[in-house]
């Protein structure tokens, strides 16, 4: 099942931001052949991007002439995927890529800041009461077991009965855990940490509309700015 990390920052300017300036700031980067923006406008309010970044690398392949291994240089892309809808920036990949692209974007669109929104997994506990979920694995850090005994241990609560209880009893001793959300005919599995990292088992590219609605109701809703 594929999987990405999902990060989402909101974007603060002293002037109403706008999307389709966003984009044309964007499509006049100084591109060449190392770096630059792949851009669609979806709507007057929504942008979907690739920030490319191609580097040289060593890799090793065998010669079965020589009957031995040898070495080329060739070119490989980092392609960081991104979007831009309402004053949010959501980027899927992992936390590298995530703060390379946040770099550039701070210098391309000065004076507009970006701001890391946390999804912290008190609020956004608050925030699924009124969903329909199965809670799956719960890893849980300094668990006191008896007055003199504490460790760390991970549970599978899927066919508990009332397993959101136990998160909510708990939440201060959550280190991760794993939800799986319902959205109409299909679902959402999700695996926060307590230091605000969430994992969507689930590529971008595959959802639809509706399923990137309901995952921006529940992480922006369930974040902190």
């Amino acid at each position: 099942m594929a999987s990405s990390s999902i990060f989402i920052y909101e974007l603060r300017s002293p002037a109403e931001i706008n999307v389709e300036s966003i984009y044309s700031r964007l499509k006049g980067y100084p591109e060449d052949e190392n770096t630059y923006f792949n851009l669609e406008m979806i709507s007057a309010n929504e942008l979907l991007g690739e920030y490319v970044i191609v580097q040289n690398a060593q890799e090793s392949y065998y010669n079965p002439e020589q009957r031995v291994f040898e070495y080329r240089i060739v070119p490989k892309a980092n392609v960081i995927s991104f979007s831009i809808t309402d004053g949010f920036l959501e980027i899927w990949g992992n936390k590298t890529s995530a703060n390379k692209l946040v770099f550039e974007l701070s210098n391309l669109l000065a004076p507009i800041s970006i701001n890391s929104i946390e999804v912290t997994i008190d609020t956004l506990l608050e925030k699924l009461k009124g969903y329909k979920l199965k809670v799956s694995k719960v890893c849980f850090q300094d668990f006191l077991f008896t007055e003199d005994i504490v460790g760390n241990f991970t549970v599978d609560l899927s066919s508990y009965g009332d397993a959101f209880s136990i998160l909510q009893k708990y939440n201060d001793k959550i280190s991760s855990m794993t939800i799986i959300l319902y959205c109409d005919n299909s679902s959402i599995k999700l695996r926060i940490t307590a230091k605000g990292r969430v994992t969507v088992y689930k590529s971008r590219s595959s959802m639809d509309d509706e399923e990137i609605l309901f995952l921006h109701q529940i992480l922006l809703n369930g974040g902190e700015h």
